[in-house]
């Protein structure tokens, strides 16, 4: 989503813009502990501090602000990957760069549990369907990768157009994390490392 519908209405005075911004820390503090069962008003008011009536009157619902948070967390996640992408070495082949990409991947998953993502995905495709741009938080990838292959010396790297790279990113990018939402047993282990790193040359290498 380009545009979450998570917006918080701006406070004018600074105590208020203090008591928000409050409020947000508490909740990705709790979102960090990767357990829905805590995702709640009152674990929110002790958290932060505040009251429920406080907590209601600045948020325009509860679950909004956790789906906030999860989020904030995910954008994070995918910045971290697009860093690793757009910092690899020029010398170094296909090969090292789908081990590299998916040891990051796999690594900035595991920290969250797999519950937190599946209750962000079913809260929001509950209440809003699944938009057209759902997937388009991967596409901050796409201009990292095309950078890299540019300075690339090895030649092991496929010439892609931008559209191209869009399609078999967010095929990539599902390959890795789908398996995790859907609590899939292949999820995390060797084979499905190895299915991603083989996918990943077949895909982008030449």
């Amino acid at each position: 989503m380009k545009t979450p519908p998570f917006a918080f209405a701006d406070p004018k005075q600074e105590r208020s813009k203090r008591t928000l911004d409050n409020i947000l820390d508490a909740v990705q503090q709790i979102v960090e502990e990767a357990d829905p069962e805590i995702f709640t008003s009152r674990m929110l008011a002790s958290k932060s501090g505040y009251g429920l009536g406080t907590l209601t009157r600045r948020l325009s619902s509860i679950e909004n602000v956790f789906l906030w948070a999860i989020y904030q967390a995910r954008q994070k996640k995918f910045e971290e990957l697009a860093l690793v992408i757009g910092r690899f070495d020029k010398d170094a082949p296909i090969q090292v760069f789908a081990q590299s990409m998916v040891e990051a991947a796999f690594a900035g998953i595991t920290k969250v549990n797999p519950s937190v993502m599946q209750f962000f995905e079913n809260r929001f495709t509950k209440m809003q369907g699944l938009p057209l741009d759902y997937f388009a938080y991967m596409d901050s990838l796409i201009e990292p990768y095309l950078e890299t292959v540019s300075k690339n010396k090895t030649g092991t790297f496929r010439d892609l157009s931008k559209n191209e790279t869009a399609l078999l990113m967010r095929q990539l990018c599902l390959l890795i994390e789908r398996p995790f939402m859907e609590a899939n047993p292949i999820a995390g282990t060797d084979e499905h490392r190895q299915i991603a790193i083989d996918t990943i040359i077949r895909l982008l290498g030449k």
